[in-house]
């Protein structure tokens, strides 16, 4: 595989999970608007306990979408690094990509399954915000 294949897959995969995020943004909008309704209607156990688990789908959902991008973006600088030390020269484009993301072939293959850490912040906090909003009592009196 030569440099601009990688770089076309790579553009490839972040298109790919562009989409991916904009179905995870449909999800969340869908997810609170469950949320309120549930709310709004007073619900038993049972609505309860639908709407928590599409909640906590889709945060599992964002997990996904956020650990393809993540492994993307290492699998890219991992095959340009594997690239260059087999002795490519490459472009200062590829070069740079490499130097920005740290990651190189003497790293191994990236962790297939696993968001950076910003990521585990913002799904923590909607986990919480989901669970917060549909079981705990948030008004004001």
């Amino acid at each position: 595989m030569n440099e601009i294949e990688i770089l076309n897959y790579a553009q490839m995969n972040f298109i790919q999970n562009g989409l991916y995020m904009v179905a995870f943004t449909a999800f969340i909008f869908i997810t609170f608007r469950l949320m309120r309704f549930q709310r709004e209607q007073n619900t038993n156990i049972f609505g309860k306990l639908l709407v928590t688990i599409f909640g906590l789908c889709t945060v599992f959902f964002g997990y996904n979408v956020f650990s393809f991008l993540y492994s993307n973006q290492l699998g890219q600088s991992y095959r340009l690094s594997e690239l260059q030390s087999s002795g490519v020269e490459l472009t200062a484009l590829s070069q740079n990509w490499i130097n920005y993301m740290g990651y190189t072939v003497d790293d191994g293959l990236p962790i297939p399954f696993g968001p950076e850490p910003l990521a585990y912040v913002f799904l923590i906090t909607l986990t919480v915000m989901i669970i917060a909003g549909i079981w705990a009592n948030l008004t004001k009196n």
